[in-house]
Formats: C-alpha cells, structure tokens, sequence
C-alpha cells in the first residue's frame, strides 16, 4: 500500500506530532509499504500563519495528488484532523483519506472552556472567535467527510460518535507507540538516584496548577523528595518560582530535554507524575512506563486504555490536587508497592512499540479496502 502522512506542522522527531507521525511512518515502511511524508512550510508568524491554517490543507490536497500519480490503486492519506477535508472532499476517487484524530479537537476547546477558572489559562475573546472559526470547522468537516476515523482513545472514538454523529464503522481506534530504544530494557535493578520526574511543557492543560496545588500539600505534611521538572520550554527560575517555597531548594527544572537523552532521563527516577486536563495516549507516559517509572496520572483520554489503576499504574481524577497529593504521599511511603506497578508497566510496554500501531493501521485499511498493492 502506498501511504501518505502529513499534518500542518514542521518535519520534526522532538515535538510529538512529528514524533507520532515518523513513528508510524517507519513502521508502515518496515512492513514493506511506501510511505510519503507532507510537512508544513516553515511556519510564518502572526496573520499569515492564521491564513496558512485555512490554505494547507488544500495545499497539501495537491501535493497529494501529485504523490499519487501513478498508483494502481488509490493511495492512502493518513492526515492530521484539521487538514483532512479537503483531500477527502477533492481527491474522493484516487484517494482513501483517513483523518488521524491525536486529541480529538473539538473536544479538547471544549474541555478548555469548561475548566479555565481551574487551570488559569487565559484564553482570549479573539480566540474564542478565531480558533472555532478555523481549527475546529475544519476538524468537523475533516471527520464527516474522511474515509476513516483514526483515533487514539476510546474517550474520543466515544466522543465521534456521541458529538460528529459518524457511525461505528467509519471510526477505528489505534495505539500510539514508543521508539525501539525504550523497548527491551531491563526493569531497574535499584531504586534510582531521584524520586519524582514530572516530563511536559509547563502549560495550564499539563495540570501545572494542579500540581503545585499537590505539591503544597505534601509540604505541609512534611513530605518531601527529590523532583525534575523536564521539558517544561519555560525558563528554570520562572517554572521554580511558582513552587512551593518549600520546593524550591531541591527541585530540578530542565526546560529542554534533547530526544536522545530521554532514556537516561527516565531511569533517573521511580515515579512518573503527570496531572493533564487532557490527553490523547500522552508519549512520555508510555516512554515513563517502557523504563521501569510507577506512572501517577489523571484519568483523561486514552490513559485508561492502557492503565489499570493499582496494576501498572495510578489514576487520579482530573484538577483533584488532594487525590493527587494522596497518590505520590503513598507511593513515596510505599515504595515497594509503587515497585511492584511499576514492574506491570513496564511488562505492559513490551508489547507498546511502533509496529504494533502500524499493524492495527494496516489491519483497519485491509479490512475496509481489500490488500492493494505492498
């Protein structure tokens, strides 16, 4: 089968849609499959990128065509779901158009609006005119007029059908995957030399207030442990300062975290904290759990797909700073208990590599369009 993959976004192996997109793609590739990339342009700023948002995807519906010239049969364009409608609209013969739902969009403005005097997130009238008017109409559209639905939770696949109207057949669920240096590594021999890795940009829907909120609890219990905030694209002391004072002494903030020194980040630390308002099936939560880390994480999107809650990890519910605060105040108390899920998910994960996603991807197409060409 031929394949095209591509998203309004740069070609990139650090951010995760481009990490998800050459995951895939690899895998589909290694399976014997062509496979195409469509990258955005380098990205202009201010009012020309709200434009490129209305124009890509019928720009990338003519690269498309071009990448299918020549195809016995029609080529299969897995593209991310704001971009989707108009290959599926304009390309309805020579092209079967899956739209690949990460975090369901609609969904996820809505989650926004509903829990902002949470989070703290400011979100503008000018967004709230704008962001509908471009992301989400063409998200909607995208949906009803794609072959297939691609989605990585069953929250979603349940919120497509609820919300879209689109009918069980048209809506697939897949996994999301982890690159082959996490797989195949041993459970941790020792405890680690810290405790605590919390792996995210430090932003409202991460649970940023949430966990401060639960850190400030733990404090005035008297708990503490040694904490890395990673990844966070927020300058160390701007991230420190919004801690407890109580923190700020033995916290770690590391603001970028380079993709090849991921492994080594992880096995560093037994426990892996992340309290988002939303998510898909968030990467560093697998990639925690493939390294041998107890996950703590709240109970959104595809989480509960993979986690067991007491098994191979914990779940608390969304913006609960005391059930969050309970979960890492037992585990840092239990550590033998966090031990023993953390060795759950970490056999759970064998089975969590790129080629199982492809073959669910491969599978789902087979079924809906016969073999085609390898």
């Amino acid at each position: 089968m031929h394949f095209i993959i591509g998203a309004d976004t740069a070609d990139s192996h650090v951010t995760g849609l481009g990490r998800q997109m050459h995951g895939l793609g690899g895998a589909l590739a290694a399976r014997g499959h062509r496979v195409d990339y469509l990258w955005a342009d380098p990205a202009p700023a201010g009012a020309a990128r709200k434009l490129s948002r209305l124009t890509f995807p019928i720009r990338a519906a003519s690269r498309i065509r071009k990448y299918a010239n020549g195809d016995a049969d029609p080529a299969i364009a897995i593209l991310h779901e704001p971009t989707a409608w108009a290959t599926a609209l304009m390309l309805r013969r020579r092209v079967r158009t899956i739209a690949m739902v990460h975090n369901c969009e609609l969904k996820v403005w809505g989650t926004r609006l509903a829990t902002r005097a949470d989070t703290g997130e400011a979100i503008s009238l000018k967004s709230r005119v704008v962001w509908p008017l471009t992301e989400l109409t063409q998200s909607y559209a995208s949906m009803k007029a794609a072959d297939l639905v691609c989605c990585l939770s069953s929250e979603d696949r349940d919120y497509i059908r609820a919300r879209v109207g689109l009918p069980a057949d048209r809506i697939e669920r897949i996994d999301n995957g982890v690159e082959p240096e996490f797989l195949g590594l041993p459970f941790p021999a020792e405890r680690p030399e810290r405790d605590v890795l919390f792996l995210g940009h430090w932003l409202p829907h991460k649970g940023t207030r949430v966990l401060v909120a639960a850190l400030d609890k733990l404090a005035a219990r008297g708990i503490g442990c040694r904490l890395t905030l990673a990844g966070t694209t927020v300058a160390a002391d701007e991230v420190t300062a919004a801690l407890p004072a109580a923190w700020r002494a033995s916290v770690e903030v590391i603001p970028r975290m380079p993709p090849e020194e991921l492994v080594a980040l992880y096995r560093r630390h037994w426990l892996f904290v992340l309290p988002s308002i939303f998510e898909g099936i968030p990467l560093s939560m697998l990639e925690a759990m493939a390294c041998g880390l107890c996950p703590i994480v709240s109970a959104v999107g595809g989480v509960g797909d993979i986690i067991e809650s007491g098994r191979n990890g914990v779940l608390v519910p969304r913006l609960d700073a005391d059930a969050l605060a309970a979960a890492l105040a037992r585990a840092l108390s239990s550590p033998e208990e966090a031990r023993a899920i953390a060795r759950s998910a970490h056999e759970t994960l064998q089975g969590y590599g790129w080629s199982r996603a492809a073959e669910q991807m491969e599978r789902a197409c087979r079924a809906r369009w016969g073999t085609g060409p390898t």
